[in-house]
């Protein structure tokens, strides 16, 4: 099953988060600088960084006790705690099993509880998980925060003007990557969601098959630029990939290849009319990232998929 995307906030909440992450990028002296100095901003937001601990529930219990949280003062996570924010010493600390990539993304998510007043001076602990730093998160301070982290990792709009002047396709975003400090998920993220071109990302899972079954990869999520979900209605693209599905072509064969290079194959718009969009993907091991972008009005013509 494919999963929401609920990341979005009101033009006025953006608003606010921005002006704190723009705020504390300046206050780090961060603005330009590459990899995007994660230590520094944490200094900056005066909050200390504890790493590699397992948040198990005696250490969280110690943590509570420490920080005379209650449950009133307490905003707990719904599974594995991997990151949380402790107010009174303004400690962060990191779960072990978080992924280099995924670090700074984390480090930062946190550093927003601590460093907007609005959600510090409410709770005394604050705990996350894989749930409340997912992207279709329910929860207003979490998806704040995972706002604010991209904010600040990205650079506010310095990553959408460098991504201008690259030609589009995946070698950018992965390029990108590397350049911010950022986990290849969160930079093609960011790189359709702020790109002027029409474009959108299906996050796919591992293709699989059994004996006598089609190929089929699930969809994990689609996340579509403003512009993209102006034109097409993206839950065409929501169900299983299987062969009959316009993204068949993106599934890598075999399932090791790292890339499918740029094509070309069709889609209905929300007018009932075909345009054609190039689609290409990277291979993550872990989950496959398809590019899609507008070309305009498909020919009459049958279109052959390669």
């Amino acid at each position: 099953m494919s999963r929401p995307d609920d990341s979005s906030l009101t033009d006025e909440q953006l608003a606010i988060v921005q002006r704190y992450a723009n705020r504390l990028l300046h206050e780090a002296s961060s603005v330009g600088r590459f990899p995007t100095p994660v230590p520094d901003l944490m200094a900056a937001a005066k909050v200390t960084l504890v790493e590699d601990e397992d948040l198990d529930a005696g250490y969280i219990a110690r943590v509570m006790r420490k920080a005379k949280a209650g449950i009133a003062t307490l905003k707990s996570a719904l599974s594995k705690v991997l990151g949380l924010f402790e107010s009174r010493d303004r400690i962060v600390v990191i779960d072990r099993i978080v992924p280099a990539p995924k670090k700074p993304f984390v480090k930062l998510h946190e550093t927003g509880h601590g460093y907007m007043p609005h959600q510090s001076k409410l709770y005394a602990l604050m705990q996350d998980c894989d749930r409340s730093l997912d992207p279709d998160t329910t929860d207003l301070f979490e998806r704040e925060a995972n706002v604010f982290a991209a904010e600040v990792l990205f650079q506010g709009e310095r990553f959408a003007k460098e991504a201008a002047e690259y030609e589009f396709g995946h070698r950018a975003p992965i390029a990108l990557a590397k350049k911010y400090g950022a986990s290849n998920y969160s930079t093609f993220r960011r790189y359709v969601t702020t790109h002027r071109e029409v474009c959108c990302l299906v996050v796919l899972e591992p293709p699989f098959h059994q004996e006598g079954e089609e190929v089929r990869a699930q969809v994990r999520r689609v996340i579509a630029s403003r512009s993209f979900a102006a034109r097409f209605a993206v839950d065409i693209l929501r169900p299983d990939v299987t062969p009959l599905h316009p993204l068949s072509s993106a599934i890598p064969v075999p399932f090791t290849r790292r890339v499918v290079k740029p094509h070309d194959v069709w889609l209905i718009d929300r007018n009932c009319e075909r345009r054609l969009v190039s689609v290409e993907s990277f291979n993550t091991t872990h989950q496959i990232l398809v590019l899609i972008r507008d070309k305009g009005p498909a020919p009459h013509r049958h279109i052959a998929v390669d």
